[in-house]
């Protein structure tokens, strides 16, 4: 992927490290959620627009952000064409509150451009930026979901590793579930990441979607010593189907339908483990500086070989 040329972004400390007092908790932790899969093709975006859309009519004030940044397109699902994206702020031109972006239904975008650099090739200074400006913008937010890349590159192992919870979409089929499975690998085998959700999507039914969920739990566990949880499952529904192919979230167009009611409960679900486990792993800052803190141990295991 080749990268955005970036500027050096002028603060006041461009060359510091955090301090206690940014690094301080000063509002309730957001819970944040990376949602990811082992290859392309399974709706994963699409069930992040929907799952932030069945948050917003929960009442939760939500923020999602795409870290897709091959194939940046959660913005068509949410109905918005930001003006800027991660690209301006990786720049240096823009702040991370000139590129949120409201949508129609009361989310909030931090949308990506494909094309944009990795984020391991992003400098110190720029995380901290990323860091300190997210952290404020947070202040009114109760869940962010991270929409990731799909596969086992750097940036998605990156993002997946920094979030509370860890969400694999799966579909029934060999390739997605040869894919998943060696994402997890990766996740618990170089990150020792243990706990992952399990999202079925596009599956027949709810007998589908465990007879899927427990072949790869069991393989999971056998092989990797990981815990797996079923966290919902999300029926193949021609509502979905139709509402995707027009741009259209199925739990607003077709709020009775099965596969809409399916993303109310994932919601409901995701609710009820956010408020349980905040205090687990932090907040979104903490989401960064475990990013920054992966970097600089990369950086230390590079220089002392």
């Amino acid at each position: 992927m080749q990268a955005l040329e970036t500027s050096p972004m002028t603060v006041p400390f461009i060359n510091a490290r955090p301090t206690p007092e940014m690094t301080a908790f000063q509002h309730p932790a957001t819970h944040v959620f990376a949602v990811t899969s082992g290859k392309g093709g399974v709706g994963k975006t699409n069930a992040v627009a929907n799952l932030a859309a069945a948050l917003v009519l929960e009442k939760k004030r939500v923020m999602v952000m795409d870290a897709d940044l091959g194939l940046a397109n959660l913005d068509l699902f949410l109905g918005v064409s930001p003006q800027y994206t991660l690209a301006d702020f990786f720049a240096g031109t823009k702040s991370l509150s000139d590129i949120l972006t409201p949508t129609p239904l009361g989310i909030m975008l931090l949308p990506a451009a494909s094309g944009i650099q990795e984020v391991t090739s992003l400098t110190d200074a720029q995380k901290i930026v990323f860091l300190t400006e997210l952290d404020a913008l947070a202040h009114d937010v109760d869940i962010m979901l991270v929409d990731t890349s799909s596969g086992i590159s750097d940036t998605v192992t990156y993002f997946a590793t920094a979030a509370q919870e860890i969400i694999v979409v799966v579909m029934p089929e060999p390739s997605s579930f040869t894919d998943a499975y060696a994402l997890i690998k990766v996740l618990a085998s170089a990150h020792r990441e243990k706990r992952f959700w399990i999202l079925a999507n596009n599956v027949e039914g709810k007998r589908d979607a465990e007879r899927l969920y427990d072949t790869l739990s069991r393989t999971a566990l056998r092989f990797l010593n990981t815990s797996l949880d079923l966290l919902g499952w999300i029926p193949r529904d021609p509502e979905l189907a139709r509402a995707a192919a027009h741009g259209q979230l199925v739990v607003t167009v077709s709020p009775q339908c099965p596969s809409a009611q399916a993303f109310t409960r994932v919601a409901r679900r995701l609710m009820h483990s956010a408020a349980a486990e905040a205090w687990e792993k932090g907040n979104v800052q903490f989401f960064f500086r475990r990013i920054l803190a992966a970097h600089e141990k990369r950086a230390v295991r590079v220089i002392n070989r």
